[in-house]
């Protein structure tokens, strides 16, 4: 899923000079986004201060990476901070999404771009869990409530077409 993420992010944001990831675990997404945007700024947060700890670790001494503990839904950035924002398989652990996403909003950059990876619940399972996952419906409301919309919708082959890749930005 990374790779695709990365592919559509190259093709969206190819100019990036900060990149964000709410959720960032161990850093992965981030270590491969920086050898693809060499000029940029790439900050991550994470709530779990083990995943913190594991990310900073694997970082070299030669790595423009950062990253701090942080939620989603109190980002430790200022307003307009980012071209590139990634959420990846994190979205449905956020507490608060609406309030999560006014948070990438604020701090995306006029022409930003978010680039939110998660599941969308298929059969049996959506019944169970639809509360938690992305939906277009209740998605597409709250990004319509601070001036966001999806632009393009990518899907990840090979996770049973249930992991779409939105790209969203400003209205």
């Amino acid at each position: 899923m990374h790779k695709t993420l990365l592919e559509v992010a190259v093709t969206e944001a190819s100019s990036a000079k900060a990149i964000l990831d709410v959720g960032c675990g161990t850093g992965r997404l981030l270590r491969s986004a920086e050898s693809l945007f060499p000029n940029a700024r790439l900050e991550g947060v994470d709530p779990a201060p083990e995943m913190v700890a594991t990310a900073k670790g694997a970082l070299g001494a030669e790595s423009r990476i950062t990253v701090r503990q942080g939620t989603a839904e109190e980002l430790p950035f200022g307003d307009g901070e980012f071209d590139l924002v990634f959420s990846s398989m994190t979205f449905h652990h956020w507490a608060d999404q609406r309030r999560g996403v006014a948070e990438v909003r604020r701090g995306l950059g006029a022409d930003g771009r978010w680039m939110l990876a998660d599941f969308v619940p298929k059969g049996l399972f959506r019944l169970v869990m639809s509360r938690r996952f992305a939906r277009h419906p209740v998605l597409d409301r709250m990004l319509a409530e601070v001036d966001l919309g999806v632009t393009s919708q990518r899907l990840v082959a090979g996770l049973g077409r249930q992991v779409p890749i939105l790209v969203i930005g400003r209205r």
